[in-house]
Formats: structure tokens, C-alpha cells, sequence
């Protein structure tokens, strides 16, 4: 080791003492000379900056021999420098705003508004047992001098008739603002029939006018089709054809066509309507069959309306035969056959006996119809048979119809009938099972199968009204699938069901042995 003391213990010099007095001051003078070169940096990027002129330079005072200082020093005034401006920070001056000539805007006057109006709705009303027109206006809450001319204006109209129970009333309402419980009325119709409209309309001077309009009637041809589901009848009804349509379709096929063996579910039908319709579209009648067509399994049984020069009405097929015969095969249109003619263990009284009729069940209340022209012979309670109802049609042929629910209005002993005349309904009174119509068919005083009975046709079209009938069935057949459809809304919608099996044909008829009223 020398004999050097360690750094540590080394005396400072004055050298490096007085450096770390001075090294504060030294490192202010560094930040500040940086803050200065920042500065001017700034100020030469800014164009506005570095386009101002230089600064102008003060007066220097000239420098004087000692000689002269003792004389005073006077100093020419210098022009005061301009007060800065926005240009001498940075920004463009904004000009001043001359607020002469500008005034505060006066606040709108709105004019008084209309009131507003009323909502304007349709009302339909229906007039019940003892209304009037002036009540049922005052039930809705019509002034009453309103309410008055109104009923005034529309018997004016109607005269001496009066609107039955049940009339609909057709009302166009306004309410108002100023009265919201008073509701004003703005028309007033009324259509009893679907050719006369009556209307009470409001005037703008508050007063109420009465008109009439007539619209014209003419006739127009549709067609309904449909598929049998149930009885012939009631689908025909669902579909869209009127019920009296419908009843004379199924009288015109009753004479040709076997309800019972023929008559499937799913089986295809159309008819033709001539219905009355008015200028605006209102039908005024239903319509009334002109025509129809059957689609059997192995035929098809066409009905068409014609009426002969100097004769009445009737259905004929398209050859121009009459459908009408002697008597109906079948009294009703019936769903099935539920017991046929011959011998059978009689389902009350456990024996075998001759089944002297035909069942056919039907709905309770269906009608049944008169095989055939004749006199009643019988017409009441009859023991097992229940309520029971004999034609007597000739001196060897006769009808009975037996378990009825009731007996047609007017049935009595002695009253002549027609063909095709209701006269009682389906029951099941008596020994029944159930609702059913027992029919049976009488020669010479003897019980017969109606089934196989043949009957002979009533006429034909005669040779002066051969050629109208073969043009008018043309036109006819052609309707059946060009015709406008009616009611095909209606129409159901339901896929159709499949065709049941044929049902066995019946039995031959053993000898008669033992007949059993009743079912």
C-alpha cells in the first residue's frame, strides 16, 4: 500500500467546489435557453407570426465628451406605440357588428282556428219488437228536434207502411266537439226490400232531406256445386243453393234415382240458380232451380226445368221425358236402408216374422213426402206402427208411413194429397229403436217390396216444343261448368271423404208366413 489517503478522505479542491456551487444556476440557465429556442421555433412556423415587420429599433442617445456631461440630456418624444391587436396574437381581427338598423322581431299573432271537427263512424242498428225510428235515435242519444224531423222525413217516405221488427238501420254519425254526448246524424237509411232504398240525409243549413231510390232488377244464372256429405239436401244448403232450390232437386231425382242403393257420400252435384239481383248487386231472390245435374257411380242424372206452350212447370230429362212417374221410389232423401223387406227376428219382439216394409233411418223431423197423388185413408196412432199416415193412390195401389214424430199440417182422413206433399215428419214413436221412417207398398190389399217396384213415366216433351227444349238444355249443359259461381265462400272445405262400399243387394223374398206391426 502507498501512503496516498482514500478518495473518501481526500481534502476537495477549490476547483470543485465552486462547481457544485454553480450547478443549479447552471442547470436554470439550460432549461430556460431551451424554453427560448421552443419559443422561436413556434413563432417561425406560424405564418401570421413570421409575417409581421421586425420591431422598430428605439433611439439610441448620441454619445457626448466628458466634456458635455455635465450639460442636460433632452430626449425628442417618440410617437407612442400602437396598442396590440388580435392580429399580434395569433388571430384574424374580427370586424365589428353594426347593430344599427336591427330591431327585435314583435311575437306572431295567431288568428283564432276553426274548431275542430268531428269523428265521423258508421252505425248499424236493428230495429226490435215496439222500437220506432224516433225512439231507437233517442237511445243513442239524438237531439231531439233531430230525431223528430228525421222519423218525420222517413214515414213521409214510407207513407202508410210500417218497418217490421228486425229491420236493419243503417246510420252515418258525426260526433261533436262542443256537445260530445249528442252525437249528430249525418244519413239515415233503410231497405225493406232489396229494390227500394229509403235515405234522411243532413243539409249544410242543419235541415234533414228524404229520397227514394229504385234500383233495377234483372236475372242472372249461377251454378253451386258440391259433394254429398249427409243428406243430399243440407249439402246442397252448405254449399250455397237455397233450401227450396234444394227440396225440388231431390223431388225431381226421387222418381229416377235410388237414394238408398245409389246415393253415396262424396257423390258430386251442381245445380243452376236463376237468381234476381238489382243494379248495385243486392240479390233480391235467391234463385229457383232451373236446372242440376247428379254424378252417380255408374251414371249421371240431369233435371231440367222447362214449361211446355200451354202447360205448367215440370223436370225433364235431356231426351224430354218427364221425370215425374206414378210414384217416387223412394219417400224422402234418406241416408240409408236399415232394414229391407222380407223375413227377420223383429228386434222388440224376438220372432221371426215378415218385415212387410222398408226402414229407412233418417235424422228425427226429416219430411216425408207422398209417394204419389191419392187420399189419405188413415191418419193417427196405429198400436206397434206408432204415428201412422195410408194413402190410397188407385183402386189397387197404396202407400203407409209409419213411426212418424208428427203428422204434416193439414193430414186427415179424406184429404186429397199430391205427389211429392209433405206429410209427416221422421220419428220414432211406436216400436222404434230409433228414428227411422217405415215405408210400405200395397197392391190388391198385399204387402210388396217397394224397391222393385217399376212405374211408368208421365209424358214427354211434345214435337212443337221439341226444339226450344233441345236448345235450352244445351245452353243449360253448357252453364254447368261456365256458369259464375254463387256462394263460394260457403263452400266447404273439407277434403272428401271416400265412396263406401256397395251395400248387398236384398234377398229374395221367401213366402210370407207372419206380418208384425211395428219396427
Amino acid at each position: 500500500m502507498t501512503g496516498f489517503p482514500p478518495p473518501s478522505d481526500r481534502p476537495k479542491s477549490t476547483r470543485s467546489m465552486t462547481f457544485g456551487l454553480f450547478r443549479p444556476v447552471l442547470f436554470a440557465i439550460g432549461v430556460i435557453g431551451l424554453a427560448m429556442a421552443g419559443l422561436v421555433l413556434s413563432h417561425r412556423s406560424n405564418p401570421e407570426i413570421a409575417a409581421l415587420p421586425p420591431p422598430a429599433k428605439a433611439p439610441v442617445a448620441p454619445v457626448l465628451p466628458e466634456s458635455a456631461s455635465a450639460a442636460p440630456v433632452i430626449i425628442a418624444n417618440s410617437e407612442p406605440a400602437p396598442p396590440p391587436t388580435a392580429v399580434d396574437f395569433g388571430r384574424a381581427a374580427v370586424p365589428p357588428i353594426d347593430f344599427r338598423g336591427f330591431q327585435m322581431k314583435p311575437p306572431e299573432t295567431t288568428a283564432d282556428a276553426d274548431p275542430p271537427a268531428g269523428d265521423i263512424y258508421d252505425l248499424t242498428l236493428r230495429l226490435e219488437k215496439g222500437d220506432t225510428i224516433e225512439k231507437m235515435l233517442a237511445d243513442i242519444d239524438v237531439a231531439p228536434a233531430d230525431r223528430k224531423q228525421i222519423a218525420e222525413k222517413l214515414q213521409s217516405l214510407l207513407k202508410k207502411r210500417r218497418l217490421a221488427a228486425g229491420e236493419t238501420i243503417e246510420l252515418t254519425m258525426q260526433t261533436m266537439p262542443d256537445q260530445p254526448d249528442a252525437p249528430r246524424v249525418l244519413a239515415l237509411s233503410v231497405r225493406p226490400q232489396p229494390e227500394r232504398e229509403y235515405i234522411v240525409s243532413r243539409k249544410d243549413d242543419g235541415n234533414y232531406d228524404a229520397e227514394e231510390k229504385v234500383y233495377k232488377v234483372s236475372p242472372r244464372i249461377v251454378r253451386v256445386e258440391g259433394e254429398r256429405d249427409g243428406s243430399l239436401q243440407q249439402s246442397g244448403i252448405k254449399a250455397g243453393a237455397p233450401s227450396a232450390a234444394m227440396v225440388e232437386f231431390v223431388r225431381a231425382l226421387s222418381y229416377d234415382v235410388d237414394f238408398q242403393r245409389e246415393l253415396k257420400q262424396g257423390q258430386k252435384f251442381t245445380v243452376l240458380l236463376e237468381q234476381l239481383v238489382t243494379s248495385d248487386g243486392k240479390v233480391t231472390h235467391p234463385g229457383r232451380l232451373l236446372a242440376g245435374e247428379l254424378k252417380l257411380l255408374k251414371r249421371t242424372v240431369t233435371v231440367i226445368r222447362y214449361r211446355p206452350q200451354g202447360g205448367a212447370d215440370g223436370f225433364y230429362n235431356p231426351q224430354g221425358e218427364s221425370v215425374v212417374r206414378s210414384f217416387l221410389r223412394t219417400p224422402m232423401d234418406a241416408s240409408r236402408i236399415t232394414s229391407r223387406f222380407g223375413m227377420r227376428e223383429h228386434p222388440i219382439l224376438g220372432f221371426s216374422a215378415l218385415h212387410a216394409g222398408v226402414d229407412f233411418a233418417a235424422p228425427s223431423g226429416t219430411p216425408i213426402l207422398a209417394a204419389g197423388t191419392g187420399k189419405v185413408v188413415s191418419a193417427g196412432p196405429n198400436g206397434g206402427y206408432g204415428l201412422y199416415v195410408k194413402l190410397q193412390h188407385t183402386q189397387d195401389v197404396a202407400t203407409a208411413y209409419a213411426h212418424m214424430s208428427r203428422i204434416g199440417p193439414g193430414i186427415k182422413p179424406g184429404v186429397s194429397v199430391r205427389q211429392g206433399q209433405v206429410i209427416g215428419f221422421v220419428g220414432s214413436t211406436g216400436m222404434s229403436t230409433g228414428p227411422h221412417l217405415h215405408y210400405e207398398f200395397l197392391k190388391g190389399g198385399k204387402h210388396v217390396n217397394p224397391l222393385t217396384q217399376k212405374f211408368a213415366m208421365r209424358g214427354t216433351v211434345g214435337a212443337k216444343d221439341a226444339a226450344r227444349f233441345q236448345a235450352l238444355t244445351k245452353q243449360y249443359l253448357a252453364q254447368f261448368r261456365n256458369a259464375p259461381v254463387a256462394g263460394e265462400a260457403d263452400k266447404p272445405t273439407d277434403p272428401p271423404k271416400p265412396t263406401p262400399k256397395k251395400t248387398a243387394q236384398a234377398p229374395k223374398e221367401p213366402a210370407p208366413s207372419q206380418v208384425a206391426k211395428g219396427d
